[in-house]
């Protein structure tokens, strides 16, 4: 076992048991263990997390319950503050646990033959709820890749994720993504649409992997804003949210507090969870004019549970477990 290997599990044990770290005493952790490269140990301690986060999941039953269980743990974890040139210059920023839970949550549909995809995985947050054995993960960061390689993940590779999955062309059932932030050396044209950013550009190349009747879950970077006419305002994102409404079912755009629901991942940077259930058979429309549900900004973790509408899923089952509950009782009562 490698000594990277060793400090991962200890974390996932201390962790576990209630230890609760700080950047320093996490470094001082990873120097026990030879570990003095400073993003190793922030990757690791992620991983850990990771891990946790899953077992957190097989262990409790029920969304909601599940749910409150990953938003203790994004609670009393450290601060992923740490940032190298690389991550700072591409915002790198992974997804904090619990809305990484509900974002694969959105997108999985419980068949066994589905097939989920995440092209910027980083340590795997965003597959938190896809069965391994069913998920393929991307991702370029060298250290990254490694610890995407700890785990058993049907497939993981390392393509550059701004250029064309042509081998994975309408393949998947499910797409995550929250690719990072940053403007593109040049932009791309896309279905017409003149892209300029980074996650943009990223996220259009995701869903081209997506079959028509998938479901894909996408976190951009800022917040939509609205001219006088309640418009998009003019620019990067009514270019971006244009293409998405005109080639796709768009759901939901979701505007979220960086403040109050990211901080733990190194930034208070404000985001979108873009939601999406299939493609158009024929491309129309752009995005919807302003309205409430889409300048509302979520500031806890509890109304984004019920922005996301996971716990519409626990009524409809319990409604068909009720019904099927009457059928029988009415069969014995014949």
């Amino acid at each position: 076992m490698t000594k990277e290997d060793k400090f991962y599990h200890h974390l996932v044990k201390t962790i576990t048991s209630g230890t609760r770290y700080n950047k320093h005493s996490l470094e001082k952790e990873g120097e026990r263990f030879g570990i003095v490269d400073k993003t190793w140990v922030k990757e690791l301690s992620e991983l850990a997390l990771v891990s946790i986060g899953r077992r957190r999941i097989a262990d409790t039953k029920g969304l909601k319950v599940t749910f409150d269980a990953l938003v203790d743990l994004y609670n009393i974890q450290h601060n992923l503050s740490l940032r190298t040139s690389h991550s700072m210059m591409l915002q790198q920023y992974s997804t904090p646990i619990p809305l990484a839970y509900l974002a694969s949550k959105y997108v999985i549909d419980g068949k066994s033959n589905s097939r989920y995809f995440e092209p910027s995985a980083g340590n795997g947050l965003l597959t938190v709820a896809f069965p391994y054995n069913q998920t393929y993960v991307n991702e370029l960061d060298s250290i990254r890749l490694s610890n995407l390689k700890r785990q058993p993940y049907k497939v993981v590779s390392n393509q550059d994720a701004t250029l064309p999955f042509k081998k994975y062309y309408q393949y998947f059932d499910g797409i995550a993504t929250n690719p990072p932030f940053a403007t593109l050396d040049e932009p791309i044209k896309a279905g017409g649409f003149l892209i300029k950013h980074l996650d943009h550009a990223m996220s259009i190349t995701a869903l081209d992997t997506m079959k028509d009747s998938g479901k894909a879950a996408i976190i951009v970077g800022g917040h939509s804003s609205y001219d006088a006419k309640g418009r998009l305002t003019r620019g990067k994102n009514r270019i971006f949210l244009n293409y998405l409404y005109h080639h796709y079912n768009v759901e939901d755009v979701i505007s979220i507090n960086g403040k109050k629901l990211y901080t733990k991942q190194g930034t208070g940077f404000d985001v979108r969870l873009i939601l999406i259930n299939g493609r158009k058979v024929e491309p129309n429309g752009v995005a919807p004019l302003k309205n409430s549900q889409l300048t509302e900004v979520i500031n806890s973790y509890e109304e984004l549970y019920d922005r996301v509408g996971l716990r519409d899923i626990d009524i409809k089952k319990k409604l068909k477990l009720r019904a099927k509950a009457l059928i029988i009782l009415q069969k014995q009562a014949l």
